[in-house]
Protein backbone atom coordinates (compact mmCIF):
# COMPACT_ATOMS: atom_id res chain seq x y z
CA UNK A 1 0.00 0.00 0.00
CA UNK A 2 1.18 3.59 -0.82
CA UNK A 3 2.49 5.85 1.74
CA UNK A 4 -1.14 7.92 2.40
CA UNK A 5 0.01 11.67 4.13
CA UNK A 6 -2.91 12.50 6.56
CA UNK A 7 -4.10 16.49 6.76
CA UNK A 8 -6.62 17.96 8.85
CA UNK A 9 -9.52 20.22 7.59
CA UNK A 10 -12.17 21.87 9.75
CA UNK A 11 -15.62 22.35 8.16
CA UNK A 12 -18.55 24.46 10.48
CA UNK A 13 -21.55 21.50 10.65
CA UNK A 14 -23.34 23.58 7.70
CA UNK A 15 -20.49 23.21 5.31
CA UNK A 16 -19.69 19.38 6.76
CA UNK A 17 -23.21 18.55 5.64
CA UNK A 18 -23.10 19.58 2.72
CA UNK A 19 -19.68 17.68 1.57
CA UNK A 20 -21.73 14.60 3.45
CA UNK A 21 -24.61 15.28 1.09
CA UNK A 22 -22.75 16.13 -2.04
CA UNK A 23 -20.63 12.50 -1.66
CA UNK A 24 -23.70 10.59 -1.27
CA UNK A 25 -25.10 11.60 -4.41
CA UNK A 26 -21.96 10.90 -6.38
CA UNK A 27 -21.86 7.69 -4.74
CA UNK A 28 -18.39 8.27 -2.60
CA UNK A 29 -17.17 8.73 0.79
CA UNK A 30 -16.68 11.93 2.12
CA UNK A 31 -12.75 11.88 1.56
CA UNK A 32 -13.13 10.17 -1.44
CA UNK A 33 -15.51 13.16 -2.64
CA UNK A 34 -12.78 15.79 -1.20
CA UNK A 35 -9.94 14.50 -2.79
CA UNK A 36 -11.61 14.51 -5.80
CA UNK A 37 -12.83 17.99 -6.22
CA UNK A 38 -9.26 19.17 -4.80
CA UNK A 39 -7.36 17.39 -7.63
CA UNK A 40 -9.86 17.25 -10.34
CA UNK A 41 -11.28 20.53 -10.32
CA UNK A 42 -12.42 21.36 -13.54
CA UNK A 43 -13.13 25.38 -14.69
CA UNK A 44 -14.69 26.28 -17.19
CA UNK A 45 -15.19 30.23 -17.44
CA UNK A 46 -17.93 31.59 -19.56
CA UNK A 47 -18.26 35.16 -20.55
CA UNK A 48 -21.68 35.79 -20.72
CA UNK A 49 -21.15 39.40 -22.94
CA UNK A 50 -18.86 37.53 -24.92
CA UNK A 51 -20.07 36.88 -28.86
CA UNK A 52 -19.03 33.35 -29.01
CA UNK A 53 -20.47 31.86 -25.67
CA UNK A 54 -22.48 34.16 -23.99
CA UNK A 55 -26.18 34.76 -23.48
CA UNK A 56 -27.23 35.40 -27.09
CA UNK A 57 -27.77 39.61 -27.71
CA UNK A 58 -26.86 40.79 -24.21
CA UNK A 59 -23.13 41.88 -25.50
CA UNK A 60 -24.83 43.78 -28.28
CA UNK A 61 -27.85 45.16 -25.66
CA UNK A 62 -25.59 46.62 -23.53
CA UNK A 63 -23.02 47.97 -26.31
CA UNK A 64 -25.65 49.39 -28.33
CA UNK A 65 -27.91 50.94 -25.49
CA UNK A 66 -24.48 52.68 -24.44
CA UNK A 67 -23.77 53.62 -27.59
CA UNK A 68 -27.06 55.52 -27.82
CA UNK A 69 -26.48 57.66 -25.07
CA UNK A 70 -23.09 58.39 -26.40
CA UNK A 71 -24.63 59.29 -29.51
CA UNK A 72 -26.84 61.31 -28.31
CA UNK A 73 -24.68 63.59 -25.62
CA UNK A 74 -22.12 63.64 -29.12
CA UNK A 75 -25.16 65.14 -31.44
CA UNK A 76 -26.27 67.80 -28.74
CA UNK A 77 -22.27 68.42 -27.61
CA UNK A 78 -24.04 68.47 -23.97
CA UNK A 79 -24.79 65.97 -21.23
CA UNK A 80 -28.45 65.99 -19.63
CA UNK A 81 -29.58 65.16 -16.94
CA UNK A 82 -31.58 62.51 -18.45
CA UNK A 83 -28.33 61.18 -20.38
CA UNK A 84 -26.88 60.39 -17.47
CA UNK A 85 -30.20 58.16 -15.74
CA UNK A 86 -30.15 56.05 -18.92
CA UNK A 87 -25.92 55.60 -18.22
CA UNK A 88 -26.46 54.62 -14.81
CA UNK A 89 -29.80 52.56 -15.52
CA UNK A 90 -27.53 50.75 -18.78
CA UNK A 91 -24.89 50.31 -15.94
CA UNK A 92 -26.94 48.95 -13.16
CA UNK A 93 -28.78 46.38 -15.80
CA UNK A 94 -24.93 45.02 -16.39
CA UNK A 95 -24.74 44.93 -12.22
CA UNK A 96 -27.79 43.07 -11.86
CA UNK A 97 -27.47 40.76 -14.76
CA UNK A 98 -23.93 39.85 -12.84
CA UNK A 99 -25.81 39.75 -10.06
CA UNK A 100 -27.33 36.63 -10.75
CA UNK A 101 -24.78 34.67 -10.66
CA UNK A 102 -24.64 34.83 -13.99
CA UNK A 103 -20.76 36.25 -14.81
CA UNK A 104 -18.70 38.92 -12.69
CA UNK A 105 -18.55 41.50 -15.47
CA UNK A 106 -15.36 43.72 -15.45
CA UNK A 107 -17.24 47.52 -15.40
CA UNK A 108 -14.79 49.08 -17.51
CA UNK A 109 -14.59 53.35 -17.37
CA UNK A 110 -16.63 55.23 -20.15
CA UNK A 111 -16.63 58.43 -21.10
CA UNK A 112 -19.32 59.95 -22.62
Amino acid sequence: MEKKIRKEIKYSDEEWNKVVELSAKGGKLPAAYIRDQALNIKIKIIDYLSPDDGVPGMRNKFHREMNEVAKAVNISKAVFAKDVEDAERIINEMGEFARNDLKAISMREVNI
